[in-house]
């Protein structure tokens, strides 16, 4: 990433010529100041000593190299040991554009900002300095902005269950409903609203699971898409609407429901419904056994081909 950027602040200011630069001390004094806030917004903080000295040996490197082939004589002494087999052939500006946003966006992935190492350079940065260099040291590494972002997300995160339900179902809805079909109701908020399911439709009923599930450990997740699976399918009260749950991990939910052998008075132990549906419990005895009476009343449908496309 900082090799990718380490022209950058060419964007901003000029790309002058290192003969020139070199002449220009206060040029040079700019143009770090904005190539550390560059590297602060992309890798986190601006290069330690030693990297900023290894980034300008291998642009070195790459100008030697280059002299040496298009020049068609010897410039430079030196000649770096070239491990690659670059290309000099003419490239269309678009392509190469398009080929550094590609590198780009695969180093962003690769390279989270090291926060440890964030804080250390702010630290030795500061140090010995005054209060002029903290309020320039803010506006450099916005400071002030990033510490509004993070206390949001800390205030956020407690709700962070209710959002993804919340606004997932919306997201999903706006591909689910078909033209015509009409809300009677919806239950965004996770857990008990006071209505009977997420969402009730002129034409369907239907609960939402966000939860992925894991290789392993299900119990809790089974639990919840049982009983929601159960309510689903002895419902009389909407007659003539489809019955739907959409969730993550349809494949599993639906391997679950087809082949546990977990008695029903076990999966909905811990459950307020359990002594409602106790002649249920006394009738079927297992998750598969009911399944196998009721499966063609609910459809179990996986939700990610909904929110896939999310922005």
């Amino acid at each position: 990433m900082a090799c990718l950027l380490h022209d950058a602040s060419e964007a901003y200011l000029s790309d002058i010529t290192r003969p020139v630069k070199s002449h220009l001390p206060k040029y040079r004094e700019v143009e770090k100041h904005l190539q550390d806030i560059i590297y602060s917004k992309f890798i986190g903080s601006p290069l330690t000593d030693d990297e900023a000295a290894h980034v300008e040996q291998i642009d070195h490197d790459m100008l030697v190299c280059e002299f040496n082939v298009l020049m068609k004589k010897k410039v430079f002494d030196e000649h770096p040991n070239i491990i690659s087999k670059p290309s000099f052939e003419f490239y269309g500006f678009a392509e190469i554009e398009g080929e550094f946003i590609t590198m780009f966006k695969g180093a962003k992935r690769q390279s989270p900002i090291n926060l440890r190492k964030h804080i250390a350079n702010l630290e030795r940065g500061l140090k010995l300095k005054d209060k002029v260099a903290v309020f320039d040291c803010i506006e450099q590494h916005r400071i002030s902005e990033v510490l509004t972002e993070k206390l949001f997300i800390k205030r956020f995160s407690a709700q962070v269950d209710v959002a993804i339900h919340a606004y997932g179902i919306l997201a999903a809805l706006a591909k689910i409903l078909d033209d015509g079909e009409i809300i009677e109701y919806l239950s965004l908020g996770a857990g008990n609203t006071g209505k009977a399911y997420d969402v009730s439709t002129s034409k369907r009923i239907a609960e939402f699971k966000f939860a992925q599930w894991d290789k392993s450990n299900n119990t809790i997740r089974q639990n919840g898409i049982f009983k929601d699976f159960l309510e689903l399918a002895i419902n009389t009260a909407s007659e003539g609407k489809a019955k739907y749950i959409y969730c993550l991990s349809a494949a599993e939910v639906i391997r679950f429901l087809t082949n546990s052998g977990r008695s029903l008075e076990s999966v909905l132990s811990k459950n307020p419904i359990n002594k409602k549906y106790a002649d249920i419990q006394e009738k079927y005895k297992t998750v598969k056994a009911f399944y196998q009476c009721f499966k063609n009343e609910v459809k179990i449908v996986e939700l990610s081909d909904y929110i896939k496309d999310v922005r």
